[in-house]
C-alpha cells in the first residue's frame, strides 16, 4: 500500500485545485458571458438622494441592522470626523427605513452622534472608524458597538426606538488613545452569547509609546464583559483592519482570520478551551501586505468556504495583489487570485460577495481609494453558473466604475424586490446607493433566529438545494468596519422550488427545513424550524409529505424515559429517531422497521448508542422517513433530560 505523507496530500491537493481552476478558465475563457463590454441591457442605478441619505457626508463605515424590529432594513452611517455640534457633516446617524425603501433619520437616537474626545493629533483614516450590530444580551433587539480614537461605544437597544450607552458598565471602553478600526460579534466558546473581538490601527499616545494589541471581551453573561486577549492567544500587537471567523479545520469551532496593515495577517485556530493557536502558514493564508478588507463565501461552490482579501494593487505597490484563497476542505487553501482574475482591484478597502443576478453563483465587489479619485471601484462577475469558474471586471458595463474615494460597503435589499443593492460609504463625499436591476433569477431570502445559539445567529450555516443544485451559504455579517445582520440571500437561477434548507446552527445543532415556494423572504427559529414563510403549495408536494406525523413527548422533562409518539398514514419500510446533545453531536439513534398504518411511538431511556447513560441537559430529537429525500418527512422537537 502507497504511503503519502500529509504534506504530500497537501500538496496534492493544491495542485489538483489549480489543474481543475486553469482546465476550467481555459475551456471557458471564449464565452461570451464573461467577455467584458459584450453589452449590458441595465446598469445600476444611483438612488442616494431619492432614498434619502443625500445628507450625510465623508463617511467611514456603514452597518446595516433591523434595529426596531419593524421587519424591514435600517443603516448606521459612521461620520469619519471629530463631533462638532455645529457641523452635520460629523455627526453619525441611523438612517430608519420607511417600509418602501425610502429612509429618514430615526427619531429619539440623537445620541448616537458618535464620540466627541477626539483630539489633536489628526488623522488620516478619519477619528470615527467603524459601527457593528450584535444582540449581546439575547433580548432579539441588535445593540450597536461604536468604534473610535479611543475610549469606544457601546449602545444597548432599549426596544422602543432608543439606546442607552452603557460603555463603562460593560467594561467595553478599550483605550484612550488607540484608534480601533472594526469590532467583530461573535460566540467564540459556545455558551450562547456573543464575544467582542475589536481591532486596532493606530495607537496615539504622545509619549510615543505605541500598543496596538487587540482586545477580545469575553460575555460573561449579566451584562458585563471581560478582556482576555492576552490569555487566549489573541493580543495580536499588529495594526489590523479586519477580522472574521470562520471555521477553517471544520472542528466545529469558529477560528479567526486577522487582515494585518503593513502584514502579515493571522490566523488563529480555535483550540475550544478559550485559548488560540496560531497556524497561518500551515493552512496557506500568509499575505505580508496592506491586509484591509475579507469577504467570505464558497465562490467555486464545491462546498467549503473561501476568503478574499484587498491589499493594494496599483503602481507603487507591484509586489501585491488581493488573495483569493479557495479552501481545499483539507486543512488548506490555495492562493488562486491570479488564475480567477480578481488579483488586482487598485486601492482596495471594503470586499462582498453577492449574487449579482440571482444566477447561483457568488460575484465579487470591491470599493477603491485613497485620497486621490485615481482608483475605480471594481466588480467582478463570477462564471461558475455558466460552467465556468473565474471571474471579469464589469463595472464598466454596468456603471459601478466610480472614481470617488470609497472606504465601507453594505449589500442588502433596501427595496425587498429580491436582488442585493450596493450601498458604498465614501470618504470624502456623499453615500452611493445603487440599485441592482440585474436579478433576473430566482431567490430565497432566509432570516436567522438563535435560541440556544447567539439570537443574531452569527456562525451560522445555511445549505439549500434547489433545481438540482446545492448552495451553501455563511451568516457571520462582517464587513470592513461593519457588522451587519441581515438575511443569507441565495440566487436560485431557474430553479421553481426549494427542496430543503439545512441549517447548522453555531452551537452544532442540525435542522432541516422544506420544501419551500422560490422569491420570498422566510424566517427560520432554532428549534422551531420555519416560523415564517409559505411552503410549497400541496399540489406540488410529494405523494408521501404527510406520512410521517409527530404526536409530541410525554413526560417532557423526564427522568427516566420518555416515549416519542407518532403516526403513520401509509406503510413505511423504515422510520429512525436520532438524538442530539446541545452541541449538535448524534448521541443515539433508534430504529422501526416494516411499520403499518396507524400509531407508534419510540421509548428512550437517556442512553447513548453504547448503552450509557447521559447526563442532564436539553437534547434534540429528529425522526424521519430516510428513504425519501424530502425533508417534509421529517419531525424535530427538544427534550429536557433532568436527572
Amino acid at each position: 500500500m502507497a504511503y503519502f505523507t500529509p504534506y504530500a496530500v497537501a500538496m496534492y491537493v493544491r495542485l489538483f485545485s489549480h489543474r481543475r481552476l486553469l482546465e476550467a478558465l481555459f475551456v471557458g475563457a471564449l464565452l461570451p458571458l464573461l467577455t467584458p463590454g459584450s453589452g449590458w441591457a441595465q446598469t445600476f442605478e444611483r438612488r442616494t438622494e431619492a432614498q434619502g441619505f443625500g445628507d450625510m457626508h465623508s463617511t467611514n463605515g456603514v452597518a446595516v441592522a433591523d434595529y426596531d424590529r419593524d421587519g424591514d432594513l435600517d443603516v448606521y452611517f459612521v461620520a469619519q470626523g471629530s463631533y462638532d455640534a455645529n457641523d452635520s457633516r460629523t455627526w453619525n446617524r441611523l438612517f430608519a427605513n420607511q417600509g418602501d425603501g425610502s429612509f429618514l433619520p430615526a427619531p429619539n437616537t440623537e445620541n448616537l452622534v458618535g464620540n466627541d474626545i477626539n483630539t489633536a493629533p489628526s488623522s488620516e483614516m478619519g477619528f470615527k472608524l467603524g459601527a457593528s450590530w450584535g444582540d449581546y444580551d439575547n433580548d432579539g433587539y441588535p445593540d450597536l458597538f461604536l468604534t473610535h480614537r479611543g475610549p469606544n461605544q457601546l449602545f444597548r437597544n432599549n426596544g422602543d426606538g432608543t439606546f442607552t450607552e452603557v460603555t463603562q458598565e460593560a467594561g467595553v471602553a478599550g483605550g484612550s488613545t488607540q484608534l480601533s478600526s472594526s469590532a467583530l460579534w461573535v460566540d467564540l466558546d459556545h455558551d450562547g452569547d456573543l464575544d467582542l473581538y475589536v481591532s486596532n490601527w493606530e495607537d496615539y499616545n504622545p509619549r510615543g509609546t505605541r500598543n496596538l494589541t487587540n482586545w477580545l471581551y469575553e460575555n460573561l453573561g449579566d451584562g458585563t464583559f471581560a478582556e482576555v486577549a492576552e490569555a487566549a492567544g489573541l493580543a495580536n500587537p499588529r495594526p489590523t483592519w479586519t477580522t472574521v471567523a470562520l471555521d477553517v479545520n471544520n472542528d466545529g469551532w469558529l477560528d479567526l482570520y486577522l487582515a494585518n496593515d503593513f502584514g502579515p495577517n493571522k490566523l488563529y485556530l480555535n483550540n475550544g478551551d478559550k485559548t488560540f493557536t496560531e497556524a497561518t502558514t500551515a493552512f496557506g493564508l500568509d499575505d505580508p501586505h496592506h491586509g484591509m478588507g475579507v469577504a467570505i463565501t464558497d465562490c467555486d461552490n464545491n462546498g467549503f468556504f473561501d476568503i478574499y482579501l484587498t491589499n493594494i494593487t496599483e503602481t507603487g505597490f507591484d509586489a501585491e495583489i488581493n488573495p483569493l484563497f479557495l479552501n481545499t476542505g483539507a486543512n488548506f487553501f490555495t492562493h488562486s487570485s491570479e488564475e480567477a482574475g480578481v488579483a488586482r482591484a487598485g486601492w482596495g478597502w471594503g470586499t462582498e460577495f453577492f449574487d449579482l443576478e440571482n444566477d447561483g453563483d457568488e460575484d465579487l465587489f470591491v470599493v477603491t481609494g485613497y485620497r486621490i479619485p485615481e482608483y475605480k471601484n471594481v466588480l467582478f462577475r463570477n462564471g461558475e453558473a455558466a460552467g465556468s469558474f473565474g471571474f471579469v471586471n464589469i463595472a464598466a458595463d454596468v456603471g459601478l466604475d466610480d472614481l470617488t474615494t470609497a472606504r465601507g460597503l453594505a449589500v442588502f435589499d433596501y427595496d425587498e424586490d429580491g436582488d442585493a443593492d450596493l450601498l458604498i460609504s465614501n470618504f470624502f463625499d456623499v453615500p452611493a446607493l445603487y440599485e441592482n436591476p440585474m436579478g433576473t433569477g430566482n431567490w430565497l431570502s432566509v432570516k436567522l433566529e438563535g435560541t440556544l445559539s447567539n439570537r443574531d445567529a452569527f456562525g451560522t450555516i445555511v445549505e439549500v438545494e434547489a433545481g438540482g443544485q446545492t448552495f451553501i451559504r455563511y451568516h457571520h455579517g462582517a464587513q470592513f468596519l461593519a457588522q451587519n445582520i441581515v438575511p443569507v440571500h441565495m440566487g436560485l437561477g431557474t430553479a421553481t422550488r426549494v427542496d430543503r434548507i439545512r441549517v447548522r446552527w453555531p452551537n452544532g445543532l442540525v435542522e432541516e427545513v422544506g420544501p419551500v415556494q422560490v422569491n420570498q423572504t422566510i424566517s427560520l427559529r432554532e428549534t422551531e424550524g420555519l416560523v415564517d414563510g409559505l411552503p410549497t403549495s400541496a399540489e406540488e408536494l410529494p405523494a408521501l409529505e404527510s406520512v410521517l406525523q409527530g404526536q409530541g413527548t410525554y413526560p417532557n422533562p423526564f427522568r427516566e424515559r420518555t416515549t416519542l409518539r407518532f403516526v403513520l398514514n401509509e406503510s413505511t419500510s423504515r422510520v429512525e429517531v436520532e438524538f442530539f446533545n446541545a452541541l449538535g453531536q448524534r448521541v443515539h439513534v433508534m430504529r422501526k422497521n416494516g411499520l403499518t398504518p396507524g400509531e407508534h411511538q419510540f421509548l428512550w431511556d437517556g442512553t447513548d448508542d453504547y448503552g450509557q447513560r447521559l447526563g442532564a441537559g436539553i437534547y434534540f430529537y429528529r425522526m424521519r422517513l430516510p428513504a425519501h429525500a424530502s425533508s417534509m418527512q421529517s419531525v424535530t422537537g427538544t427534550l429536557v433530560f433532568a436527572k
